[in-house]
Parts: C-alpha cells; sequence; structure tokens
C-alpha cells in the first residue's frame, strides 16, 4: 500500500481561519499536481496535526472537504486515499499562493493614476463634481422609489422612462432635436451606443466612414467588427464630404459635428445638406456622436445634426462630461426603422443599464440640478480656456496658432516648427506632464505632427501655466 510522506515542515499564520484555509489549498495543489499520486493513503489526521502543529479537528476539517470536493477517498478504519484525476500531473488552474508566515494573499494593486499635469482632452473638472447635491438626491430618489421597481428584470431595456422623458425635454430646449421617449435608449455611457450600432450595422467586409483624426476608441470600436474603416480627412468647416467614397456605399458614417474630435471644427450647414443627402442616396446611417457641446463659449448653441433628418441619423449623447464619467449613463435616439433590433440587442447584451443611478439623475435634472451646474462649469472651464490661450500667446507668441476652441473641453495648439513625437512625450512625462500628440488620433499619418490636443477641463489655472513652461522648455531643448 502506498503512502505519503511527509510534506516539508510549513510556518502557518496566527489565524484558525487562515491555517484551515492553508492548509487545505497546499494539500489540494499537491494532489491536482501530482505530487501525491492516486491511490496514496494520506498520513492520518493526528500526524499531520503534530506536523503542523495545529489541532487534529482543524485536519479532520480539512480532510472532510477534500473528501467533499472529490479530491480524497474516505475508507472506514483505513485511512483517507487519492483520489485519480485522470492519472497525470497538470497545473492547477488558478495559481495557489504559498504559505508564508503573513498568512495573506498577495493582491496586485490596481495601476496608478498619473501623478501630475495632465492636459487630458474632453475630460471634465473632477474637483467640481457635484457630489453633495448628488448624494442629497440620489438619497431622495431612493427613499421614493417603489419595491416594485427593484425587481426589474422584465421592465423595457431602453431604460427609465423619466430619464427617457427628461432627455427628451433637454434636447428640444438645447440641440433643436424634436423626439419621443420611445426613441430613446439608456446605455452605459456613449461607448455602449456606439458598440451597439456597430454591432448591428456592420459585418466583416462592410464598410465604415469615420472622421480623421478621431477618438482612438471610436476607431477600435468599428475595427472590431472586422468592417472595413474608410479614413476622411477633416478640415476647418468639418468632415470633408467632398471626399466620400463614390465607388462603394458604407453602411455608416461616424461624425462629430457640433464638436469635431479631436480638432474642434464645427461641421457647416452646406456639408451638413451634402452629408445627409450622401446618406439618403447610398442608404447608410449616420452615428452623430454630440460629447460635449455643452460647453460652447462663443455664439449660440450649434443645433444637431439630427435636427435635419431624424431617420437616417441616430443621434448619442453622454452624462460623462457635464457630470463626471464614472456615471456610465449615456444614451442615443434612434430612427423608427432601427428601434426594434437595437432594443432586442439591448436586452441580449445586459437587459438594461442598472435602474437606481437612472432614478437620481431623472430626479437631479427634474430639480434642475443638472442644468445649474452646467452653468456653474461652463464659467470655470471658460476661465481656464482663456488662461490656456494666454498663456500659450505669451509663452510661444506668433508662433502658436490656435482653434477648435469655441466649444468643449480642449483645443488645438499648432506650433511652427514644432514636433510632437514620442521622445517629447516621454521627456515631458518625466517632468509629470501628460501631453497629447494630434498625431495619436490620426489614421493616414504625417498631417498633424505640429500639433498638440490640450485639454483643460481637469486643469487649474496655476498648473495649466506651469504646463506651458514645462512643454516650451522641453521643446527648446529638443531644438
Amino acid at each position: 500500500m502506498k503512502e505519503a510522506c511527509f510534506m516539508p515542515r510549513r510556518t502557518l499564520s496566527a489565524t484558525i481561519e487562515s491555517k484551515t484555509k492553508q492548509i487545505y489549498s497546499l494539500l489540494r495543489e499537491q494532489i491536482f499536481q501530482g505530487v501525491y499520486a492516486a491511490g496514496v493513503k494520506l498520513p492520518s489526521t493526528r500526524d499531520l496535526a503534530n506536523e503542523f502543529g495545529v489541532s487534529r479537528a482543524l485536519i479532520v476539517d480539512v480532510f472532510e472537504q477534500l473528501i467533499a470536493e472529490g479530491y480524497l477517498e474516505g475508507r472506514q478504519g483505513s485511512g483517507s486515499y487519492v483520489v485519480d484525476l485522470g492519472g497525470s500531473k497538470r497545473q492547477f488552474p488558478s495559481q495557489l499562493q504559498e504559505i508564508d508566515s503573513s498568512g495573506e494573499a498577495t493582491v496586485a494593486e490596481p495601476p496608478a493614476r498619473f501623478q501630475g499635469i495632465d492636459f487630458r482632452p474632453s475630460f471634465p473638472a473632477l474637483e467640481h463634481i457635484p457630489f453633495k447635491k448628488w448624494k442629497e438626491t440620489a438619497i431622495a430618489a431612493y427613499a421614493n422609489t417603489h419595491s416594485g421597481e427593484f425587481g426589474c428584470y422584465d421592465d423595457d431595456p431602453a431604460g427609465h422612462w423619466q430619464l427617457r422623458t427628461n432627455i427628451c425635454r433637454l434636447l428640444l430646449h438645447t440641440k433643436g432635436i424634436r423626439c419621443l421617449p420611445s426613441q430613446v435608449i439608456i446605455t452605459a455611457g456613449a461607448t455602449q451606443a456606439i458598440a451597439m450600432l456597430s454591432r448591428l450595422l456592420l459585418k466583416p467586409g462592410d464598410s465604415v466612414v469615420i472622421e480623421d483624426p478621431s477618438a482612438t476608441f471610436i476607431q477600435h470600436i468599428f475595427a472590431s467588427t472586422g468592417a472595413d474603416i474608410i479614413p476622411v480627412p477633416v478640415d476647418e468647416h468639418g468632415l470633408r464630404v467632398d471626399d466620400m467614397p463614390t465607388h462603394r456605399h458604407p453602411k455608416c458614417v461616424f461624425v462629430t459635428p457640433s464638436h469635431q474630435f479631436p480638432l474642434g471644427s464645427i461641421l457647416s450647414i452646406g456639408r451638413r445638406i451634402q452629408l445627409i443627402d450622401y446618406a439618403r442616396q447610398t442608404g447608410c446611417y449616420i452615428i452623430e456622436d454630440d460629447y460635449d457641446s455643452e460647453f460652447r463659449y462663443t455664439g449660440m448653441p450649434v443645433h444637431a445634426l439630427r435636427e435635419l433628418d431624424s431617420e437616417r441619423i441616430v443621434y448619442v449623447g453622454t452624462f460623462s462630461k457635464n457630470l463626471f464619467p464614472a456615471l456610465r449613463i449615456g444614451y442615443m435616439v434612434v430612427p423608427h426603422e432601427l428601434l426594434t433590433p437595437l432594443l432586442r440587442l439591448k436586452q441580449l447584451t445586459d437587459m438594461h443599464c442598472p435602474i437606481l443611478p437612472q432614478i437620481s439623475l431623472a430626479r437631479f435634472i427634474t430639480e434642475r440640478h443638472l442644468e445649474h451646474h452646467i452653468a456653474r462649469m461652463k464659467r470655470i472651464y471658460s476661465k481656464r480656456r482663456k488662461c490656456l490661450i494666454a498663456g500659450l500667446s505669451n509663452i510661444f507668441g506668433s508662433r502658436v496658432k490656435i482653434s477648435g476652441d469655441a466649444a468643449g473641453l480642449h483645443l488645438v495648439a499648432e506650433m511652427a516648427g514644432s514636433l510632437y513625437d514620442s521622445q517629447v512625450v516621454a521627456q515631458l512625462e518625466e517632468l509629470h506632464i501628460k501631453v497629447y500628440p494630434a498625431e495619436r488620433y490620426t489614421i493616414a499619418k504625417g498631417r498633424y505632427e505640429d500639433r498638440l490636443i490640450m485639454g483643460f477641463g481637469n486643469v487649474e489655472e496655476i498648473n495649466i501655466l506651469e504646463g506651458i513652461k514645462a512643454i516650451a522648455s522641453v521643446l527648446r531643448h529638443m531644438s
């Protein structure tokens, strides 16, 4: 009869619970990896208790657990034997922690957040998030929520009706969009909306037109479908519609007409009409991403492209910029033809977005807290925008050309004779300054090497000036 040898003496941690888990984990790993072969009789519970310096009852508990899970077989009056797990050694699926004196698992630290001056574009001021008012609103919303709201597996996948109603009112007031709550689908941010649309409209071999440059995550979403991406250049009037493909018909066109990301231009009315005509002629849909145009600093608010055609355009919005990114609530206004398939897809994806945050947001809008917050933040962002423009002008003088600053939370700084390559970016990061060259957002490379996309939303004025000085210093050193 085969018997197992004693294992080397191990040091266990102090608590009874951790000792039990440690001995169980060690025995299970040794059995699974074949150190204790099938049919081997393990030492008695008394001997193992003496070896580990623990009570016999603790070892009995471990053996009972291993028997219950099928690693050991208990034979009355004979002992405990290793069960045949397949006849070969194998790697345990998740590596078990080594028993050590602390008895605590090694937990990986979350990735460190960048500590420094971060000119990240289109990012809101986190220190001005209305936490107190949001908390009060959420508590009041939860207190007045009917218990039936907590069991809504079979409810509308489009989202909470009151929130969708409030979104319709907001859009009519701010964007000139007329729509019904039944046309609004709540999503987990704009990202989910665009991902759902790409999944619905595209398959491998299809084509999609996107602005070039554009947000890299947008490029990745469309590329993940296997569709061919057709980049179309952007200029000071937005998407160059004359450069749209005529030899093939895309299934959809992605645009940011109210504040092009990242160059900041506004799609002119002539091109808007031209783009809609193109969509009607080719049968494609237009995905309009309106990510931050609430914050406009010059002129009247820009109306949405969807105002001109409600059946060829899907309008996508988000609350990540005007409230906070962690809220993860976005939405899309959907043409009637796409409504049923998108609702089916939403239901298959996640049934619906979490209801309680939707209820809180609906109340936040109803009580006009969102309206007041946007007005307040517009004043703050306007000061930071002016500070950034003044700082760039004072330090770089006529070398710098600023554009794309009429709205949103970033602008474009074009500096003649400068080259923002990986070496410049790395040197600035060593100084704890994070910058975003325009080239990182492009598909066709080489056109914007002298431009930075500079976000000011989450950078205080004193840090804006310090960051500009650091950029100037590095550029002087590199020249």
